[in-house]
């Protein structure tokens, strides 16, 4: 019998990597020049004044009868921005492992729901990459 195991978030604590604030400016935006759109250019990073956004609601990600055949392991990054409703967006993969393992893991972290990020007790907009692991027996 196959057994599919997926790890999705790596950290208890803080359930994905947040990319850290670029000293001296804090949370400085992010857009046009560093591989964002212009339309995410009010994302801000996790850090600082910045809370992360809390994880409330994760998706396992659903793989065919021939991605089990593989019995793969490996990770997908992702890369998304969290809404100030919590909802992601923007989620492209960083770092894949082939089409069906990557579309999965999209399909997945795009139904993920969070508590939004926080910026002196105001939802904000962030961005931030998260892990999803693969490993199937």
């Amino acid at each position: 019998m196959l057994k599919l195991v997926t790890l999705l978030l790596l950290c208890v604590a803080v359930p994905f990597h947040a990319q850290q604030p670029s000293p001296p400016a804090a949370n400085p935006p992010i857009g046009a020049g560093d591989g964002h759109d212009a339309k995410d250019s009010d994302a801000v990073h996790v850090g600082g004044p910045v809370k992360p956004p809390v994880l409330i609601r994760s998706v396992d990600p659903s793989i065919s009868n021939e991605m089990r055949k593989e019995k793969f392991n490996g990770t997908v990054q992702v890369h998304l921005i969290i809404e100030t409703d919590g909802k992601p967006t923007h989620v492209q993969v960083v770092r894949g492992l082939g089409n069906d393992f990557d579309d999965a893991a999209v399909r997945a972290v795009s139904q993920y729901r969070f508590k939004p990020a926080t910026r002196d007790g105001k939802p904000v907009k962030v961005d931030l990459f998260i892990d999803v692991n693969f490993n199937v027996f």
